[in-house]
Formats: structure tokens, sequence, C-alpha cells
């Protein structure tokens, strides 16, 4: 099976062949900590505001002079009480604006035969989260990904199309 392209990371050498799907996880945990680091790095966003919107699909981080904007997908997320992980295309709360992309990852589970991709809910906690993130990541090709927490629930976003913009709102002082 080629690569998709030189970045992609959907393919390697160690999963050409046969694949191992353990150590195919493994290495797309490590891409997405690479290239979270590098996109941190890149735009200077470590400790920033941010704020996240399912509506727009879009991530935002402020900085004094300006905002960075990253489009998201919602992967899914962990229920503590329920101790569940749900993938967000089984989530009606979740717009599809926000799951752009998202059924290449159940695609590739039924092509795979990966149930994990494929069951709606299953049990699990946040290291299970963490991974669905990372294998979800790696199959959309995002730059990285995001784990927010609110409340009970966390919920693991895929990030991409990074840009600036003039920051659009400033601090009134009294």
């Amino acid at each position: 099976m080629p690569e998709q392209s030189e970045r992609t990371g959907i393919v390697s050498r160690a999963t050409q062949a046969a694949p191992n799907w353990a150590a195919w996880s493994q290495e797309a945990v490590h891409l997405m900590q690479e290239r979270n680091a590098a996109w941190t790095r890149n735009y200077s966003l470590e400790g920033c505001r941010y704020q996240w919107n399912l509506d727009d699909a879009q991530l935002v981080f402020r900085s004094e002079s300006n905002e960075v904007v990253c489009d998201i997908c919602v992967i899914g997320s962990v229920s503590r009480s329920e101790g569940t992980f749900c993938w967000a295309w089984a989530n009606e709360a979740i717009p599809s604006c926000a799951q752009r992309g998202l059924e290449r990852v159940r695609e590739f589970g039924v092509t795979h035969a990966l149930e994990l991709l494929i069951q709606q809910r299953w049990p699990g906690g946040r290291p299970d989260g963490l991974e669905m993130a990372a294998v979800a990541g790696r199959i959309l090709d995002a730059d990285g990904v995001w784990i927010a927490e609110t409340g009970d629930v966390t919920v693991f976003l895929a990030l991409s199309n990074f840009r600036r913009r003039p920051r659009q709102w400033q601090c009134q002082g009294t």
C-alpha cells in the first residue's frame, strides 16, 4: 500500500506488509505528539488562552497581538461516570460541521476490521480516548490533536488548517 503523501504518516515501513496495529497505533501517538509540539512552537501558543466552538468547528488561540485559528474535527468523547468512549459520529449533540472527515476513520476501521473504530460506543477511559485521538489524527492527516475537559466529559479533537488573523476583540479596561 503506497503512502498517500510524504506527510501523511498513515502507512509506515513497519506497517506496509502485514500491519501490526499496536505498533501502528503507537506510531500514531508519537506522530501526533510531534505535530502538537510543532504547531505549539511555530505559532508560539504555549500557555495562550483558547476557545473552541462546535458551531464554527474552530479552535481559537488568543495572544496579545493576534489570534491563531484552526479547524476542528470532534473525534469523540469519554464519560468518566459512564466509563465509555463514544465516537462523535454517534453523538447527535455534535454538529455535522464539527465532524468533517470523521467518516474516513470509520471507513478505515471497516477496511481493516478494527472494531474500536467501528463501534459507536464502548467501555473506555481517557487513555483510550487519547489513543483514538492519535489514531484518528493520523488517519485524517491532522496537524495535531487537542483534549478538552468539561465536567465529567473529555472531548478529543483533531486540528487542521492553522492560520493567523488579527485579533478580533480587545479587553476593555475600566
